[in-house]
């Protein structure tokens, strides 16, 4: 038998070798780890800011969550003024029309594949609303509800972590005083290049709505990504304070991304274009603002209008959102977008 230091002089470059592979992955799966860290699930922006008698946006709070898997237990359930959380199993068609959502309500996916086919409609005068992790496919181009999700003349929601696509007018569309949300972490995509109004997100309906929406329209978005074949609205913002950051836009040959127009005042901040035709314009003749730092511009073409637009002025810079956010560097966002965006239960 050698001697011991024998031994051990013969296992050194092995051991040498086992112990560089072993700190190697080490390393690796360190960094593994680190780009694989759980997706940010909190709500940040509008939706946390007090108003209408509310402090932030909390659904149905801490009510035990039931689990549903028909239309009628949407329905019922959703529509109702008793505070709820929802949870959604499998799939559920709403068919025509878009199925109502009422106050002190969340919605959330039970895994990944739950999703609702067709839409829901967030009623007038409803608020504390939050809808999380889950699928809407809208029915184009069959005849369906126009909007996957809308919201009406309501105020403290918050839609997060959607996959939403196909919609036969709008993805998400924000309208009549609504006012106080925040959109995060949602994918807008459309499937059919032929479909005349692929369309993403839209804060107000008209520029001369004044008496609905001045003052409201408040909206925060972040982390979203605007991918496949969406058009423009990504979002357009009228009259409100619209906080646009840390997004990620991959629409080839559409038509504009952020509209501003109607009083609003945007900040578009540390978001990444690529690609991207027209990443920020104002939109119509009534008087708008925008302020753009910190993005990324990847093979962009077109207006990355800032500064004051249309005719009349009087619209201040919006550059210090009411609320705590960190925005991440927007070379950051390709990679944490594309992992995070979508439903994700972690």
């Amino acid at each position: 038998m050698k001697p011991l230091t024998s031994l051990r002089k013969a296992a050194t470059p092995k051991a040498a070798a086992a112990t560089l592979l072993l700190a190697t992955t080490i390393v690796a799966t360190s960094q593994s780890a680190a780009s694989a860290a759980p997706c940010d699930d909190r709500l940040v922006g509008w939706g946390t800011v007090p108003g209408y008698g509310l402090s932030t946006t909390t659904g149905g709070g801490n009510a035990t969550p039931q689990t549903i898997t028909t239309l009628e237990e949407l329905e019922r359930y959703g529509g109702d003024a008793t505070p709820r959380v929802l949870r959604i199993s499998g799939k559920i068609t709403t068919g025509s029309y878009a199925v109502d959502i009422a106050s002190n309500k969340t919605l959330i996916g039970a895994d990944e594949n739950a999703t609702i086919h067709g839409g829901i409609n967030i009623a007038p005068g409803s608020s504390n609303i939050i809808v999380r992790n889950l699928n809407f496919e809208g029915f184009w181009p069959e005849s369906g509800p126009d909007d996957t999700i809308s919201a009406r003349g309501a105020h403290h929601l918050w839609f997060d972590h959607l996959n939403i696509w196909d919609a036969g007018d709008g993805l998400l569309d924000l309208t009549k005083g609504s006012d106080l949300i925040t959109v995060s972490w949602v994918k807008f995509w459309y499937t059919d290049p032929s479909h005349p109004h692929r369309l993403a997100t839209l804060n107000g309906s008209d520029a001369n709505d004044d008496e609905i929406d001045a003052g409201k329209l408040n909206v925060t978005y972040h982390h979203n990504w605007f991918a496949d074949l969406v058009d423009q609205r990504m979002p357009r913002v009228l009259f409100g304070k619209g906080h646009v950051f840390n997004n990620y836009y991959t629409t080839v040959d559409n038509n504009y991304a952020v509209g501003a127009g109607a009083l609003a005042s945007v900040l578009i901040e540390n978001n990444y274009f690529r690609k991207t035709n027209n990443p920020h314009q104002f939109m119509y003749v009534r008087p708008s603002y925008i302020t753009a730092r910190g993005n990324v511009y990847d093979q962009t073409t077109g207006l990355r209008d800032t500064g004051a637009g249309g005719t009349g002025g009087g619209v201040t810079p919006f550059t210090q959102p009411p609320y705590p956010y960190k925005a991440d560097n927007a070379h950051k966002v390709p990679n944490l977008v594309t992992r995070c965006a979508g439903p994700t239960l972690s």
